[in-house]
């Protein structure tokens, strides 16, 4: 009986061929596998520039839709503006020993009792509101029934109040259920980011307190306010010197990504664009 022959084992040649193989099998899957890292990295930065101007935009749209036409704004530049931003709206309901007393329609506790109380409004026969600054915040009346009077029916719904205002409003004293509004004075602004370093972000301050809050960051430099004047569709790079004409604002929040993504070199962008116009513009 013959003995089976020995296998041999694989040459040398057999060895770099297949090395050869692997090493080109190797290559194409880290082709992919970094073809596929580089685009999931463009998806992250650009979600993040994409997110920059969404974070902050309905905390700056519900404060700005809020401004009334005339007055509302009280200084304004394509990196800043300073608004009296209402919070609280209602109506006088009576006159006492020199107080006005003002009912005021229901509101959410937490914005109404926030901090930055900067003084109220009042609305005249000619439809312009007169603005009272005022550093001391107006004392409630705990008795809803204050203004239980034939114009002017109680609000005894959750969230409603009476204030009292120290002085009479005009003189002769306003008609019961003349419009009065309390406000804020918030500063929002753009201006170099203390999150990021080397960055641009925006702020809003509370002008009474001081309180800022960084909002988000970072924005690119293109990043601005702009000004509708009275009718015009066209905004302005620049604000009027007479505010009274402003009608509207123009936010151009160019977002950017926080870092550069790999194969690129700069910072993906995400531009937006967005208005807000004031309320009860007379033209």
């Amino acid at each position: 009986m013959q003995r089976s022959a020995m296998r041999r084992g694989a040459s040398n040649v057999e060895l770099l061929v297949g090395m050869v193989i692997l090493s080109i099998a190797a290559m194409a899957v880290a082709r992919v596998v970094i073809s596929q890292t580089r685009y999931f990295e463009h998806q992250k930065t650009a979600i993040q520039a994409r997110s920059v101007p969404r974070g902050p935009l309905n905390r700056l749209v519900s404060d700005l839709r809020m401004v009334e036409a005339i007055g509302g704004v009280i200084f304004a530049s394509d990196t800043a503006v300073v608004v009296r931003a209402p919070y609280a709206l209602g109506v006088t309901c009576t006159n006492v020993i020199g107080n006005t007393y003002v009912s005021i329609l229901p509101v959410d506790s937490a914005m109404y009792d926030s901090p930055g109380f900067s003084g109220y409004a009042w609305r005249g026969s000619d439809g312009v509101y007169t603005y009272v600054e005022s550093g001391t915040p107006l004392l409630p009346i705990l008795d809803l029934n204050l203004c239980n009077i034939p114009i002017v029916t109680p609000l005894l719904a959750p969230g409603a109040r009476i204030v009292k205002i120290p002085i009479p409003l005009a003189n002769p004293p306003l008609s019961l259920g003349t419009p009065v509004f309390l406000y804020r004075k918030i500063r929002y602004s753009f201006r170099p980011s203390s999150a990021l370093p080397n960055s641009r972000g925006l702020f809003r301050t509370i002008v009474a307190t001081g309180q800022t809050e960084e909002l988000s960051a970072p924005f690119e430099a293109t990043a601005k306010f702009r000004f509708f004047v009275l009718s015009s569709r066209v905004p302005e790079a620049a604000a009027p010197a007479d505010l009274s004409t402003l009608r509207g604002i123009q936010l151009v929040l160019d977002g950017m990504s926080e870092q550069v993504p790999s194969g690129r070199v700069a910072k993906q962008t995400a531009p937006f664009t967005t208005a807000v116009y004031f309320k009860n513009r007379p033209n």
